[in-house]
Order: C-alpha cells, then structure tokens, then sequence
C-alpha cells in the first residue's frame, strides 16, 4: 500500500516541480525492498515518524472511498506466477525501475508510470495477476512515452545548442 501512497501524487492534474521525486524516491525505496524479498518496508525516520492529522485522513479516506470501492470491484484474487514471492520480486524491480522514470525531470511524464505502479501494487495487494500484468504493460507503454519525451526534448536542445553556436 505504500507503493500507492507514493504513486498517488504523481496523478494530480497539475504539475509541481520536484513533486516527482520526493514522492518517488521513497516508492522506489519501497519497491526495491519489495524486490529484495524483504517481509515488510522499512522506511528513514523522517518520514516514518511523519503523522497525519486524524481528520486529514478521515477528508483523505472520505474522498478515496469512491475510487477504492471500483478498484475492489475489478481486482479480486487470482493468483498465478505473478502473485507468487519470486513474481512480487519482479514487480517489485519493474516499480523500481519505473520509478527512475516517474523522477526524472521532464513535465507531465510522470503520470503515466506512476499509474503503472499504483495498478501493479493493487494487483500485489489483492493477489490478482491480471491487475499485475495490466499494470506491467502500462508501464511499459509509459516508460517508452516518457523516455521518448525526454529524448525528444533533448534533442531539439542539441538542435537549437548546435544552431546557436553555428555548427553544421
């Protein structure tokens, strides 16, 4: 569940600056203790010790509770390779190499994988193989949308870099 936690404010509809990482990095710290093999996350005290307000989280939970009842209705157990421990390990790789593309700094292409990444956690969560794999091949999808947003703007800087300076 902590997965979704982090993966959920990169889906606000407007973009903040650094949102990305401080939201990602800790959804690849717990990705990769996911991939590891790990019984439970361990997270830095600075942010385990973090509290939430007793009615943030009732606002938080009262808005949430609409989306959480569609989500419980399309995944339900259906266990398969994916929903064994060696496949929450590789789900548990693939949100943590997801997770170096939600935190790269390109604008609005981080959505796209951390949804990819809230859809795999649900699928681990309620040990549906389905959810998994759809997860999986949205993160795949994702990740060859952003990285090709990232390498399109990189190139149009060498462009415009190369025109400036006057090289042919």
């Amino acid at each position: 569940m902590l997965i979704v936690l982090f993966a959920l404010p990169n889906l606000l509809p407007f973009y903040l600056p650094g949102l990305s990482t401080v939201a990602g990095l800790p959804m690849m710290l717990v990705a990769a203790q996911l991939a590891a093999g790990r019984p439970g996350p361990t997270l830095p005290r600075f942010i385990a010790g973090r509290r939430l307000r007793r009615d943030t989280l009732r606002r938080a939970t009262t808005r949430a509770m609409p989306w959480l009842l569609r989500v419980e209705r399309m995944a339900h157990p259906r266990p398969s390779a994916l929903t064994s421990a060696t496949g929450e390990r590789v789900v548990g790789l693939w949100v943590l190499l997801l997770g170096l593309v939600v935190i790269l700094p390109t604008p609005f292409t981080n959505a796209p994988p951390a949804l990819a990444c809230l859809i795999m956690a649900i699928g681990v969560v309620e040990n549906d193989s389905v959810t998994i794999a759809l997860g999986a091949v949205l993160g795949l999808l994702a990740a060859a949308l952003s990285l090709t947003i990232l390498a399109s703007i990189g190139l149009a800087l060498l462009a415009t870099f190369n025109h400036l300076i006057g090289s042919p």
